[in-house]
């Protein structure tokens, strides 16, 4: 059976739209990002305020998800604000390892015993050529689509591989995988759109241009495979840089001479 699909490369990157336009979306994107990381923090704190014999060795753990919560927004909102201007360049190398690491604990945090998330990552798996703060918000965006779609309930999984160009990585594919409600054509069509949401209560409508919009201007690409009924896969391709970030970095048996 044929997956629906859509991808969005750097080629499509040049959309016609003028500056204030482009200024509204990205502002809107960080207001909608900032809500992601306060609710997880706002849910971790719920949580322990709820059971207030809580062994301190679960409530400790739970306090710091929620405190690195609060410092990823309070990143966000400097990086945004040209606070950390001069650190632009050094922030563009992300480990994908400790993304997804940072990512799962976040999730963890936010208690919902219906989601079941799965995290997969191939081993020694080059740097990639994005800001870490906006891969978190990447994931985060997609995992947080992926619960909405199986309606809170199921798994999630999240899979991280090397792309290679011969015997070189060339980059790093990341993939959230959801067997939830999936897409029609006419919502793969315009998935990419900002403030295009499917969501009844019309709030939402920025997690995929916004990551979109990340992985451009990373010089990679996102692609939507999705069935309705069946699930949607989202993959984020991202161009690795020069040197592995590990030595061990493992070439499959197919590569090899």
């Amino acid at each position: 059976m044929k997956l629906l699909h859509a991808t969005c490369t750097p080629a499509k990157a040049n959309i016609a739209a003028q500056p204030d336009e482009l200024a509204i979306v990205a502002t809107a994107g960080v207001i909608h990002d900032l809500g992601n990381l306060i609710q997880i923090a706002s849910s971790a704190i719920n949580i322990i305020a709820r059971t207030p014999n809580m062994p301190a060795l679960h409530a400790g753990p739970m306090l710091e998800r929620a405190k690195s919560c609060l410092e990823h927004a309070g990143a966000l909102v400097h990086q945004n604000i040209g606070v950390v201007r001069d650190r632009l360049v050094e922030d563009q190398r992300s480990s994908v390892a400790k993304c997804l690491s940072e990512v799962a604990a976040l999730v963890e945090a936010l208690g919902d015993h219906g989601l079941s998330l799965h995290v997969k990552v191939e081993p020694g798996l080059p740097n990639v050529e994005c800001d870490a703060i906006g891969l978190r918000r990447a994931v985060l965006n997609l995992i947080f689509n992926a619960r909405d779609a199986i309606q809170g309930i199921g798994t999630v999984r999240v899979e991280a591989r090397a792309i290679w160009h011969g015997l070189v990585p060339a980059g790093v594919a990341i993939s959230v995988v959801d067997e939830g409600v999936g897409m029609t054509p006419a919502t793969i069509a315009r998935v990419f759109e900002p403030f295009f949401t499917t969501k009844s209560e019309r709030r939402g409508g920025l997690g995929l241009s916004t990551v979109a919009r990340l992985v451009r201007d990373a010089g990679g690409e996102i692609a939507v495979e999705s069935e309705p009924g069946i699930g949607t896969t989202v993959t984020l391709r991202l161009p690795a840089l020069a040197a592995p970030a590990e030595a061990g970095l493992r070439i499959p048996e197919e590569l090899r001479s």
